[in-house]
């Protein structure tokens, strides 16, 4: 759903909370991290609202392409001379346990699988540092995430907020069944709360159905 959302052009930024109590994990289980200028409140909601963070459920994930951290945006127009734009994405994984893989993945498709190397630090935990070149063909978002097997079988996965890539003349464009799938998600709510939710709460949906149908006109 939230890789749908960001092919359609909606730049949400994840965050991450553990809800315990209502879900079987300990408090902290969900978390998010946000890389500051300051430290204080209002400095980590920029960089929240910036896009500057990573969630994870375990690893640690410190990732950049082309040296800017998450959320970042580059814009550039490519010719037909030179048809790709070039992103290198470089960066480290640190977990408790050895790391099963680090996936690099474009507008929703893994691109790039890595093996992660898994060295023993002196604290004891597993590194993997990665560097993988990922050329960009037309606007793109791309988001790097790693997964750790444990002993319990429940596996712990960490996440970055996307970078974006602007490409003049090749704009972002979402599938037509993307959007049809967002559509008949307000559809099938609209449906289910009627004569239930107040009218200014459903009309909130009716708000989100237009959006996305205009989406239709751009939709391959």
């Amino acid at each position: 759903n939230y890789y749908t959302l960001l092919n359609c052009g909606f730049r949400l930024r994840p965050t991450a909370g553990t809800a315990t109590g209502v879900h079987p994990v300990p408090l902290g289980f969900g978390r998010v991290y946000v890389k500051l200028q300051r430290f204080d409140y209002d400095a980590w909601l920029r960089g929240l609202n910036a896009g500057r963070s990573f969630v994870t459920t375990g690893p640690m994930l410190f990732a950049q392409v082309n040296r800017r951290d998450p959320g970042h945006v580059f814009r550039t127009h490519v010719g037909l001379e030179s048809p790709t734009y070039g992103l290198r994405v470089t960066g480290s994984a640190i977990s408790e346990h050895p790391l099963k893989s680090i996936e690099v993945v474009v507008n929703g498709e893994v691109v790039r699988t890595l093996k992660p190397v898994n060295r023993r630090t002196k604290s004891g935990a597993f590194e993997s540092r990665f560097d993988e070149a990922v050329p960009a063909q037309t606007s793109a978002w791309l988001i790097v995430r790693c997964f750790e097997d444990r002993p319990d079988g429940r596996p712990r996965f960490a996440h970055t907020a996307p970078w974006h890539v602007e490409m003049r003349d090749r704009p972002l464009r979402p599938r037509r069944e993307e959007v049809n799938f967002l559509m008949q998600r307000m559809e099938a709510k609209l449906a289910a709360t009627a004569n239930v939710w107040p009218e200014p709460v459903r009309d909130e949906y009716r708000q989100a159905l237009q959006r996305y149908r205009a989406l239709l006109v751009n939709a391959r």
